[in-house]
């Protein structure tokens, strides 16, 4: 949660209003969608460059914890799907815990790759990564 509030961080206003959503899907609603999919956010791919580096560094901590095969299998399928330019990231108020504006609950989803994360009150997240959809 503290890299993925970097990435809302380093957003400016307009952006920011994009990355934000009203309302969090269930959290295991993690199908993959594929190319027709319709993914809530701002879109990883207009980013500046600083700003994908940060999103790469959030998905990089979450798989930390995972074996070195199964994070390039994950890595090389989100490539696979488009890579962080299919990818976007969203952001929920709905799940402000605290009304803080850090947020406990976001989102990375694309094609063929969907990471629902719950910070609060104990973490839940979920994963979907799949071959091109």
């Amino acid at each position: 949660t503290v890299k993925a509030n970097e990435v809302f961080n380093s957003l400016d206003g307009k952006q920011r209003e994009q990355a934000l959503a009203p309302k969090s899907p269930r959290e295991n609603d993690v199908a993959v969608q594929g190319g027709s999919g319709k993914f809530p956010g701002i879109g990883v791919g207009s980013l500046s460059p600083d700003q994908k580096e940060l999103v790469e560094k959030v998905i990089k901590v979450i798989l930390a914890p995972y074996r070195e095969d199964d994070v390039q299998e994950a890595l090389n399928l989100l490539k696979q799907g488009g890579g962080l330019d299919k990818l976007h990231m969203a952001f929920y108020q709905d799940q402000d815990v605290g009304n803080d504006k850090v947020w406990d609950v976001w989102r990375l989803e694309g094609p063929s790759f969907v990471w629902h994360f719950r910070g609060a009150p104990h973490v839940h997240a979920y994963v979907n990564i799949a071959k091109k959809a």
